[in-house]
This record gives C-alpha cells, sequence and structure tokens, in this order.
C-alpha cells in the first residue's frame, strides 16, 4: 500500500497548495476553474478518496445514516438520533457529491474522451471505471434525497439551474448507464496505468463490481419494476458479481491523518467523543450470541458490552453516556477500509433473488454464506464458529418469513456502511425500529432534507421537485 499512500499524499499536498512545484505537474499550476489541464488519474484519485470519505465519514455516514439506522447512539449533543435535522445539515454532504466528486469524475470523462495517447480498448476501460463511479455515485444521492438533478447536471452553461429529476426517471437512466458502461471494458487489456486506488485498474475485478452494482440497482426495484429487476439481477449473476473478499469495493484508508479513516480522525485527532453503540444493535447481537459484537465495540469501564439507549435528550445522554460501549478500535482505526459493497452484500442478495424468483440456487445456502462472509470481513475465520451460530434457532434461514431473515442478518452485517444500511432497512423493513420517545419528528426520516445552499441557489427547481421538503416521504422504490 505504500504507493497508494505516496499518491494519494502527492494529489492531496497539491490540492491544498501545501507542496512546491513537482516534476511532472507543473502544467497543473494553472486557473483551478479549468480542470481540463488536470491528467485524468489525479482527478480519478480525488474523486475515490472524496467520495468514500464522504460515505464513510461524519455529515453522512456515522453522523447521519448510522444513527438513523440505530446502530449508533449519540453520547452527547444528541440531536440527530431526535431527528432535529434542519437543511444546512446537509449542504456540506451535498456539495461533496456534486461540486466535488461527481464533478472530478465528470471533467476526467471529457479529458479520458478527448485523450489520443491511448488505444480505443484502453479508452473504454478507462471511461468504464469513471462511469461506474459515477452511477453509484448518482444511486447514493438519489437514494438519499429522492428527486434531484440529473439529466441537467454538469452542464452549467445550458442549465445553470438543473431540474430535479424523479428518482423512477433517474433509476431507468442508471439502468441504462449501467449496461453501457459495462459494454465498454475488455478484461485483461490496460485502463489507468495509476490512479485507481480500488482496483489497480484490474478491469476483471470492475467488471465484478459493476455487475454487483447492477444487482444493487435492480434489487431496489423489486418491489415497483419486478420484470426490470429480474432482467437485471439475473442477468448480472450470470455475468460474474463479487465473489470474494478481494473483489469487495473497500477504500483502504492510510495511516496518515490526511488520508485516514475518517472515524479514526474524528476521535483521535480531534478528541471527539460523539458515538456509543445503541442499546438496539447491542442487545439484537447478544441475543443472538453473535461473537461480531467484540469486534464491533469496546466494552465499558466494567467489561460489558452495553448499549446506549436511543434517542435520548442531551440531558439523559450525559447521565449514562459514561456506561455505554464506544465504536471498536478496529472500526476507528487510521487504516480500517470502508466496506462500501461487499461479497457479503452479494450472498444476501443472491439468497433475496432466489426467494422472488429472478435467478435459481438455494437460498438457505446463499443467506448462511453471506453471514460466513460477514463474519470473515471482521476477523471471524472458524468455520466451525460460524456454523455454531447458523445453527441457532433464532440464527438460522426462515425461508417462510425469509425477508426477516435475510433482513435482520443484513443490518448486523452493514455495521459501518450506515448509508447503505439505511437503504435496505427502508426497502425491507426489517428490524422493526422505534420512535424514541424524546423525537423532535413523528417518524423514522426515510430521506434527507435538500440543503439550504440549493433552496437558495436553485429555488425553482426546488420548489418543483414534486413534493414538500420533508423527511417523511419515501423512495419512489420503498413500498412498505
Amino acid at each position: 500500500m505504500k504507493h497508494i499512500t505516496n499518491y494519494l499524499l502527492t494529489l492531496l499536498l497539491f490540492s491544498l497548495g501545501v507542496t512546491s512545484c513537482t516534476e511532472g505537474f507543473e502544467e497543473m499550476n494553472i486557473d483551478p476553474n479549468n480542470p481540463t489541464a488536470v491528467p485524468a488519474e489525479n482527478l480519478l484519485t480525488e474523486a475515490q478518496f472524496t467520495l468514500s470519505n464522504q460515505m464513510w465519514g461524519g455529515g453522512l455516514n456515522y453522523g447521519f445514516g448510522m444513527l438513523m439506522v440505530q446502530h449508533f447512539s449519540q453520547s452527547e449533543y444528541a440531536e440527530q438520533s431526535r431527528f432535529n435535522q434542519n437543511p444546512s445539515n446537509f449542504d456540506g454532504v451535498w456539495n461533496t457529491f456534486y461540486a466535488n466528486g461527481m464533478n472530478d469524475i465528470q471533467a476526467a470523462m471529457q479529458i479520458t474522451a478527448d485523450y489520443g495517447n491511448v488505444t480505443e480498448v484502453q479508452r473504454g476501460n478507462r471511461m468504464a471505471i469513471l462511469e461506474l463511479l459515477r452511477i453509484w455515485s448518482f444511486q447514493n444521492v438519489t437514494d438519499i434525497w429522492v428527486n434531484v438533478p440529473y439529466s441537467q447536471t454538469f452542464n452549467p452553461a445550458e442549465f445553470p439551474n438543473p431540474k430535479y429529476d424523479r428518482q423512477q426517471e433517474i433509476y431507468a437512466g442508471l439502468a441504462a448507464e449501467i449496461d453501457a458502461a459495462l459494454s465498454k471494458i475488455t478484461v485483461g487489456a490496460a485502463s489507468f496505468s495509476s490512479g485507481d486506488i480500488y482496483y489497480g485498474g484490474d478491469m476483471a475485478k470492475w467488471q465484478r463490481f459493476g455487475n454487483s452494482l447492477k444487482v444493487r440497482l435492480g434489487m431496489r426495484m423489486a418491489d415497483v419494476e419486478p420484470a426490470t429487476a429480474r432482467r437485471m439481477v439475473s442477468e448480472a449473476f450470470a455475468a460474474g458479481v463479487i465473489s470474494s473478499y478481494s473483489d469487495g469495493f473497500h477504500f483502504p484508508f492510510q495511516s496518515d491523518q490526511r488520508i485516514a479513516n475518517p472515524l479514526f480522525v474524528n476521535h483521535f485527532i480531534n478528541n471527539r467523543d460523539d458515538y456509543t453503540l445503541s442499546d438496539v444493535l447491542v442487545n439484537a447481537m447478544k441475543e443472538r450470541n453473535d461473537p461480531r459484537l467484540a469486534v464491533y465495540a469496546k466494552p465499558n469501564v466494567g467489561g460489558e458490552f452495553v448499549g446506549l439507549p436511543y434517542g435520548l435528550t442531551d440531558g439523559a445522554t450525559f447521565a449514562l453516556q459514561g456506561t455505554a460501549s464506544r465504536p471498536s478500535d478496529r472500526l476507528r482505526s487510521a487504516t480500517a477500509k470502508a466496506y462500501l459493497l461487499t461479497h457479503a452484500e452479494m450472498k444476501f442478495f443472491e439468497a433475496e433473488a432466489i426467494e422472488r424468483g429472478f435467478i435459481t440456487g438455494d437460498a438457505a445456502a446463499a443467506y448462511n454464506a453471506a453471514v460466513a462472509a460477514s463474519m470473515m470481513q471482521w476477523g471471524f475465520t472458524d468455520q466451525a464458529a460460524v456454523a455454531a451460530y447458523l445453527a441457532e434457532p433464532i440464527n438460522t434461514y426462515d425461508a417462510a418469513n425469509w425477508k426477516n431473515s435475510i433482513g435482520m442478518q443484513k443490518w448486523i452485517a452493514l455495521y459501518g456502511n450506515g448509508i447503505e444500511a439505511w437503504a435496505e432497512w427502508r426497502r425491507l423493513d426489517v428490524p422493526q425500529l422505534a420512535v424514541p420517545a424524546a423525537a423532535v419528528r413523528p417518524s423514522i426520516p426515510v430521506r434527507a432534507l435538500y440543503p439550504a445552499v440549493e433552496l437558495g441557489n436553485n429555488p425553482t427547481s426546488v420548489a418543483e421537485a414534486g413534493y414538500e421538503n420533508e423527511m417523511n416521504i419515501k423512495p419512489w422504490w420503498d413500498t412498505n
């Protein structure tokens, strides 16, 4: 990983203006509003880090997603867990997606399309990587806010105030985009020679990621467009999805604090103590004798694993915070990976797809493999112990109530990836999460608020988005 650290640091330091001009980068020392002179590789790295840091960071992930899905409780300033959000809470998240991460991808796509010193096969592979990253980003954006700018984005000259597309239309667009991106891939041929932090330009792994993302898109639509979902999911599994830990879409944060795991920065660099595990998660894992609890959490001062009651007021939180378990050092270490699409997730999707009749196979075997993959992801390789866990009646697959079996174990397995856990909780409605007594809203939020920056800069498009800017507006794919 040393080359990754050096590359990321060089890029980051350059973007911050900390270093002097470095050989090979002189042409980048130009107007920052004209990104076309920046190598596409640098923009790719910047986008991968920015978006991964966003999806695993404080403002969106553990400060929102992991609270909404009740994996975390707040140990101080307990506002978000009581659903006391306002539009300004989402300014930075929105801008990071649109003005930074996806904008860098778009610029890299233009540079790649125009660049002459590559074969058409290599250009196709490079474009496929960038397009898949943008599709992944847009799915996250629409699943967070529902109706969002999509068709008119990244063309400010023609559309300075882009319209908000309906989520159904966005999903249709992404479904077409992902087929087009996958069709560009030539496995075994060159792509980016540097800059790809995820897979090092390995197109076989990018192909498996793309097919896995196609499964995720399809399964989101399973209750609203089952025919489309069946086609997408069956095609993707037939073509080959993430099938091992090493295939996973995992971002490798590094020990240098500038490119470290954001939860490490929050706690060890900024000396914050904002989060504990919730009693909802801890109690569910204790009930199941789940060995992952010991790597999800640190024991409290008494040597016990104790969750803080979810959604307390500041005063009640202050009285109990010393008794609760904090996130483990494994989750908060500088180099802890961002697990953004995993082998475990794909096996859970496989089990569900079998139950829905989208593909054939043994749903119970896929479910068991999903739990085993999650265990391995968190360091448990003892197959006998995994088998014993799955043999306990509460953990055994129940085909008659497959949504509960899959939903509960998936919720546990997605610890750390709060936004994806929130999406799957909204879709599957498992587990049954309660609204805390101290909540300032009557229901658990199912979408984020449009940010204050958009309310001020693009008010007409926001007004025409299709609904009031409230947190109880369900995604198009959430039918329950």
